[in-house]
């Protein structure tokens, strides 16, 4: 029973990401041996646009208005050799592109898009549900603070659970404003949780 479960849950999440990408498009093209010509489609209000260095230093940064499609080209000429990132974030997920720039030019390193979605959570009086969705096995940490900063609870997911779901009992603490943090490689997502 509970592969069922964990198999429809995986069947869910699949589509949902089919309908997340879907509903915006994102393309990465090399224009010549110093431009990238990024263009998004279906694009939704506040959805944002960067291009990274290697560090997660911002290098351009836009939020965006509802729109059909928008394009931007990016010259690395003024940029030194390395690895960069466009990134586009909505409320659901973050696409990433790695770019890589060398004494021969750019070029896109093949099969190295990744998608990372953004948890989800839901919350029932005292009881709050979350969900977090892992495109690939790394270890992810939740942990679960007061408004005092105290650590209230910590688990760390290692094993294959792609899906990750919890719910958590807030009924023996008291009211008040807490956050929860998703730690997963070098992404943190916090959520604030007011009970």
């Amino acid at each position: 029973m509970k592969r069922v479960i964990n198999l429809s849950l995986l069947v869910c999440a699949i589509l949902f990401s089919t309908i997340v990408n879907a509903s915006d498009v994102l393309s990465v093209k090399i224009e010549n041996s110093s431009t990238i010509n990024v263009s998004l489609s279906n694009i939704s209000s506040g959805q944002k646009l960067y291009l990274k260095d290697y560090s997660g230093t911002i290098l351009y940064n836009i939020t965006l208005e509802a729109m059909p499609s928008y394009t931007k080209y990016f010259n690395l000429n003024t940029v030194g050799n390395g690895i960069y990132f466009v990134e586009t974030e909505t409320e659901f997920d973050i696409k990433v592109t790695p770019v890589l720039k060398n004494a021969q030019g750019i070029a896109l390193i093949n099969d190295s898009s990744v998608t990372v979605f953004k948890p989800k959570v839901r919350i029932d009086n005292t009881l709050v549900r979350v969900m977090f969705t892992r495109v690939e096995e790394s270890p992810l940490d939740v942990s679960i603070y007061d408004e005092d900063g105290n650590m209230l609870s910590n688990e760390n997911v290692e094993d294959d659970e792609l899906i990750f779901q919890r719910a958590y009992n807030f009924s023996a603490v008291p009211p008040g404003e807490y956050t929860i943090h998703f730690s997963l490689k070098d992404r943190k997502f916090i959520r604030e949780v007011s009970i």
